[in-house]
Protein backbone atom coordinates (compact mmCIF):
# COMPACT_ATOMS: atom_id res chain seq x y z
CA UNK A 1 0.00 0.00 0.00
CA UNK A 2 1.05 3.31 -1.06
CA UNK A 3 2.61 5.24 2.25
CA UNK A 4 0.66 8.00 1.66
CA UNK A 5 -2.73 6.41 2.71
CA UNK A 6 -4.01 5.90 5.96
CA UNK A 7 -4.69 2.22 6.79
CA UNK A 8 -8.25 1.08 6.55
CA UNK A 9 -10.65 -0.48 4.33
CA UNK A 10 -10.80 0.47 0.72
CA UNK A 11 -13.38 3.11 1.10
CA UNK A 12 -11.92 4.76 3.72
CA UNK A 13 -8.41 5.28 2.41
CA UNK A 14 -7.57 8.69 2.46
CA UNK A 15 -4.38 10.61 1.29
CA UNK A 16 -2.28 11.51 4.28
CA UNK A 17 -1.77 15.47 3.66
CA UNK A 18 1.15 17.13 4.70
CA UNK A 19 0.86 20.21 2.81
CA UNK A 20 -0.33 23.13 5.37
CA UNK A 21 -0.91 26.30 2.96
CA UNK A 22 -3.74 26.08 0.05
CA UNK A 23 -4.12 28.58 -2.48
CA UNK A 24 -7.72 28.58 -4.54
CA UNK A 25 -10.32 30.74 -6.56
CA UNK A 26 -12.87 31.94 -4.60
CA UNK A 27 -16.48 33.66 -6.36
CA UNK A 28 -16.90 36.79 -5.55
CA UNK A 29 -20.36 36.50 -3.11
CA UNK A 30 -18.13 34.52 -0.96
CA UNK A 31 -14.86 36.58 -1.26
CA UNK A 32 -17.56 39.57 -0.52
CA UNK A 33 -18.95 38.11 2.79
CA UNK A 34 -15.44 36.60 3.94
CA UNK A 35 -13.59 40.50 3.19
CA UNK A 36 -16.72 42.26 5.35
CA UNK A 37 -15.75 39.87 8.52
CA UNK A 38 -11.86 40.16 7.40
CA UNK A 39 -12.58 44.00 8.16
CA UNK A 40 -14.45 43.17 11.22
CA UNK A 41 -11.74 41.24 12.96
CA UNK A 42 -9.21 43.83 11.87
CA UNK A 43 -10.98 46.66 13.72
CA UNK A 44 -11.51 44.64 16.63
CA UNK A 45 -7.93 43.82 16.94
CA UNK A 46 -7.32 47.75 16.61
CA UNK A 47 -10.15 48.63 19.33
CA UNK A 48 -7.99 46.41 21.97
CA UNK A 49 -4.68 47.07 21.14
CA UNK A 50 -5.05 51.07 20.67
CA UNK A 51 -7.32 51.51 24.21
CA UNK A 52 -4.81 48.81 25.75
CA UNK A 53 -1.31 49.92 24.92
CA UNK A 54 -2.18 53.63 26.44
CA UNK A 55 -3.02 52.23 29.90
CA UNK A 56 0.34 49.83 29.20
CA UNK A 57 2.74 52.37 29.00
CA UNK A 58 1.42 55.02 31.30
CA UNK A 59 -0.19 52.66 34.32
CA UNK A 60 1.15 49.08 33.46
CA UNK A 61 0.31 47.82 37.76
CA UNK A 62 -3.69 48.25 36.49
CA UNK A 63 -2.47 45.44 33.87
CA UNK A 64 -0.85 43.85 36.58
CA UNK A 65 -3.53 43.91 39.02
CA UNK A 66 -6.40 41.83 36.77
CA UNK A 67 -7.31 39.06 38.78
CA UNK A 68 -9.00 36.17 38.33
CA UNK A 69 -12.53 38.08 38.48
CA UNK A 70 -11.41 40.67 36.60
CA UNK A 71 -9.93 38.45 33.95
CA UNK A 72 -13.79 36.18 33.90
CA UNK A 73 -15.49 39.54 33.64
CA UNK A 74 -13.19 40.30 30.76
CA UNK A 75 -14.17 36.89 29.18
CA UNK A 76 -17.59 37.26 29.48
CA UNK A 77 -17.59 40.82 28.26
CA UNK A 78 -15.93 40.29 25.39
CA UNK A 79 -17.76 37.01 24.43
CA UNK A 80 -21.02 38.84 24.52
CA UNK A 81 -20.19 42.27 23.76
CA UNK A 82 -21.23 43.87 26.87
CA UNK A 83 -19.62 46.83 28.66
CA UNK A 84 -19.72 46.49 32.43
CA UNK A 85 -20.57 50.31 32.97
CA UNK A 86 -23.86 49.53 31.24
CA UNK A 87 -24.70 46.59 33.81
CA UNK A 88 -23.47 49.20 36.57
CA UNK A 89 -25.69 51.94 35.54
CA UNK A 90 -29.31 49.22 35.73
CA UNK A 91 -30.32 47.39 38.48
CA UNK A 92 -30.31 43.28 38.03
CA UNK A 93 -33.69 43.88 36.88
CA UNK A 94 -33.24 45.65 34.17
CA UNK A 95 -30.34 43.12 32.54
CA UNK A 96 -31.22 40.73 30.12
CA UNK A 97 -31.90 37.24 31.54
CA UNK A 98 -29.03 35.51 29.57
CA UNK A 99 -27.03 38.33 31.41
CA UNK A 100 -27.94 37.35 34.85
CA UNK A 101 -24.59 35.11 35.52
CA UNK A 102 -22.55 37.97 35.29
CA UNK A 103 -23.85 39.22 38.57
CA UNK A 104 -21.13 37.35 41.04
CA UNK A 105 -18.71 38.75 39.01
CA UNK A 106 -19.85 42.27 39.00
CA UNK A 107 -20.97 42.44 42.56
CA UNK A 108 -20.47 40.72 45.68
CA UNK A 109 -22.64 39.20 48.39
CA UNK A 110 -23.37 42.53 50.08
CA UNK A 111 -24.05 44.00 46.73
CA UNK A 112 -20.61 45.91 46.65
CA UNK A 113 -19.16 46.27 43.23
CA UNK A 114 -16.33 43.85 43.00
CA UNK A 115 -14.70 46.13 39.95
CA UNK A 116 -12.26 48.83 40.72
CA UNK A 117 -13.45 51.96 38.45
CA UNK A 118 -9.76 51.32 36.48
CA UNK A 119 -10.43 48.17 35.32
CA UNK A 120 -14.49 49.29 34.75
CA UNK A 121 -12.47 50.97 31.89
CA UNK A 122 -10.65 48.64 30.44
CA UNK A 123 -13.14 45.82 30.57
CA UNK A 124 -15.18 48.09 28.59
CA UNK A 125 -12.60 48.01 25.54
CA UNK A 126 -13.07 44.07 24.93
CA UNK A 127 -17.08 44.95 24.60
CA UNK A 128 -15.89 46.91 21.72
CA UNK A 129 -18.44 46.65 18.71
CA UNK A 130 -17.41 43.91 15.85
CA UNK A 131 -19.65 41.30 14.13
CA UNK A 132 -16.98 38.23 15.17
CA UNK A 133 -17.99 35.32 16.24
CA UNK A 134 -18.18 35.48 20.07
CA UNK A 135 -15.67 32.50 20.65
CA UNK A 136 -13.03 34.47 18.69
CA UNK A 137 -13.91 37.64 20.10
CA UNK A 138 -12.82 35.59 23.03
CA UNK A 139 -9.47 34.48 22.38
CA UNK A 140 -9.17 37.38 20.78
CA UNK A 141 -9.46 39.39 24.11
CA UNK A 142 -7.72 36.68 26.30
CA UNK A 143 -4.45 36.44 23.56
CA UNK A 144 -3.76 40.18 23.70
CA UNK A 145 -4.67 40.74 27.01
CA UNK A 146 -2.08 37.95 28.00
CA UNK A 147 0.41 39.68 26.06
CA UNK A 148 -0.42 43.19 27.28
CA UNK A 149 0.15 41.51 30.79
CA UNK A 150 3.07 39.95 30.00
CA UNK A 151 4.85 43.57 28.56
CA UNK A 152 3.47 45.18 31.68
CA UNK A 153 5.61 42.99 33.72
CA UNK A 154 8.73 44.56 31.98
CA UNK A 155 7.57 47.92 32.03
CA UNK A 156 6.90 47.74 35.82
CA UNK A 157 10.31 46.08 36.19
CA UNK A 158 12.13 49.13 34.29
CA UNK A 159 9.79 51.59 36.33
CA UNK A 160 11.26 49.89 39.84
CA UNK A 161 14.91 49.74 39.09
CA UNK A 162 15.39 51.88 36.59
CA UNK A 163 16.36 49.59 34.00
CA UNK A 164 15.10 48.13 31.34
CA UNK A 165 16.58 44.08 30.99
CA UNK A 166 14.60 43.66 27.37
CA UNK A 167 12.62 46.07 25.12
CA UNK A 168 9.37 46.18 25.61
CA UNK A 169 7.53 44.71 22.47
CA UNK A 170 4.82 47.01 22.08
CA UNK A 171 1.49 45.41 19.89
CA UNK A 172 0.75 47.62 16.74
CA UNK A 173 -2.21 48.48 15.22
CA UNK A 174 -2.66 47.79 11.32
CA UNK A 175 -3.97 48.33 8.16
CA UNK A 176 -6.19 46.26 5.70
CA UNK A 177 -2.52 46.22 3.99
CA UNK A 178 -1.02 44.11 6.11
CA UNK A 179 -3.33 42.27 8.43
CA UNK A 180 -6.52 40.69 5.86
CA UNK A 181 -7.15 37.51 7.56
CA UNK A 182 -9.83 35.35 10.24
CA UNK A 183 -7.97 32.95 12.18
CA UNK A 184 -11.03 30.51 12.71
CA UNK A 185 -10.95 27.82 15.40
CA UNK A 186 -11.31 23.91 14.13
CA UNK A 187 -14.41 23.65 16.50
CA UNK A 188 -16.05 26.45 14.25
CA UNK A 189 -15.53 24.13 10.95
CA UNK A 190 -17.60 21.66 9.04
CA UNK A 191 -15.35 20.10 6.57
CA UNK A 192 -17.12 17.28 3.71
CA UNK A 193 -15.00 15.65 0.69
CA UNK A 194 -16.78 15.74 -2.24
CA UNK A 195 -15.43 12.36 -4.05
CA UNK A 196 -16.68 13.44 -7.44
CA UNK A 197 -15.05 16.63 -7.69
CA UNK A 198 -12.03 16.01 -5.33
CA UNK A 199 -12.77 18.83 -3.35
CA UNK A 200 -12.71 19.75 0.09
CA UNK A 201 -15.95 21.98 1.15
CA UNK A 202 -15.12 24.13 4.37
CA UNK A 203 -17.96 25.51 6.22
CA UNK A 204 -17.14 28.39 8.41
CA UNK A 205 -19.25 30.90 9.91
CA UNK A 206 -18.34 33.69 7.70
CA UNK A 207 -19.60 32.86 4.29
CA UNK A 208 -23.14 31.02 3.08
CA UNK A 209 -21.38 29.26 1.00
CA UNK A 210 -18.44 26.98 1.91
CA UNK A 211 -14.50 27.73 0.77
CA UNK A 212 -13.69 25.08 -1.64
CA UNK A 213 -10.13 23.56 -1.49
CA UNK A 214 -9.46 22.06 -5.06
CA UNK A 215 -7.38 17.89 -5.61
CA UNK A 216 -7.37 17.67 -1.99
CA UNK A 217 -9.25 16.19 1.38
CA UNK A 218 -8.72 17.54 3.89
CA UNK A 219 -11.61 15.79 6.57
CA UNK A 220 -8.32 13.63 8.12
CA UNK A 221 -5.63 16.61 8.49
CA UNK A 222 -5.68 17.68 12.53
CA UNK A 223 -4.86 21.39 12.77
CA UNK A 224 -6.08 24.18 15.26
CA UNK A 225 -6.41 27.31 13.69
CA UNK A 226 -7.61 28.05 10.12
CA UNK A 227 -6.26 31.19 8.54
CA UNK A 228 -8.09 32.56 5.63
CA UNK A 229 -6.16 34.95 3.64
CA UNK A 230 -7.26 37.56 1.45
CA UNK A 231 -5.65 38.88 -1.70
CA UNK A 232 -4.41 42.28 -1.49
CA UNK A 233 -6.89 44.68 -3.17
CA UNK A 234 -4.45 46.57 -5.67
CA UNK A 235 -2.76 42.79 -6.29
CA UNK A 236 -3.48 41.57 -9.50
CA UNK A 237 -3.55 37.83 -7.93
CA UNK A 238 -6.88 37.44 -6.76
CA UNK A 239 -6.61 34.30 -5.21
CA UNK A 240 -7.13 33.58 -1.36
CA UNK A 241 -5.04 31.24 0.84
CA UNK A 242 -6.23 29.29 3.38
CA UNK A 243 -3.05 27.85 5.83
CA UNK A 244 -3.59 25.56 8.80
CA UNK A 245 -2.03 25.73 12.11
CA UNK A 246 -1.37 23.69 14.79
CA UNK A 247 -0.53 26.94 17.10
CA UNK A 248 -1.05 26.96 20.58
CA UNK A 249 -2.26 30.14 21.31
CA UNK A 250 -6.34 30.43 20.79
CA UNK A 251 -5.07 33.65 18.77
CA UNK A 252 -1.95 34.52 16.85
CA UNK A 253 -1.80 37.94 17.83
CA UNK A 254 1.76 39.15 15.66
CA UNK A 255 0.54 36.98 12.48
CA UNK A 256 -0.01 39.63 9.68
CA UNK A 257 -0.13 39.43 5.62
CA UNK A 258 2.39 40.39 2.86
CA UNK A 259 2.07 43.83 1.59
CA UNK A 260 1.92 44.69 -1.78
CA UNK A 261 4.72 46.64 -2.80
CA UNK A 262 4.27 49.06 -5.35
CA UNK A 263 5.66 49.53 -8.24
CA UNK A 264 8.01 52.35 -8.72
CA UNK A 265 8.04 53.92 -11.90
CA UNK A 266 11.10 54.20 -14.24
CA UNK A 267 12.15 57.16 -15.33
CA UNK A 268 11.87 58.49 -18.70
CA UNK A 269 14.59 57.77 -21.16
CA UNK A 270 16.53 60.94 -22.16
Amino acid sequence: MNKNYTKGSASQKRPVVYQKTFVMDIPSDTASDLTYFVQQELGYYNMLVEKLTPRLKAHPKDLLNFKDTEKKLWEACAERAVDPQKLIDHPLKEWPVHLHSLHPLVYDYDGNIRISPAHISMIGAAASPARVHASVRKAMANEILNYMISQADTVNSAATTETMRVPVQLLQSYTFDNKRHLQIPFNLLTMKYDEKTGTTHIHTPYSRKPIIVPNVDLTYTKFKLLIVRSPHPTSLNKNWQIDLKDSPLTYIVNLTDYMERKNKKKPPRS
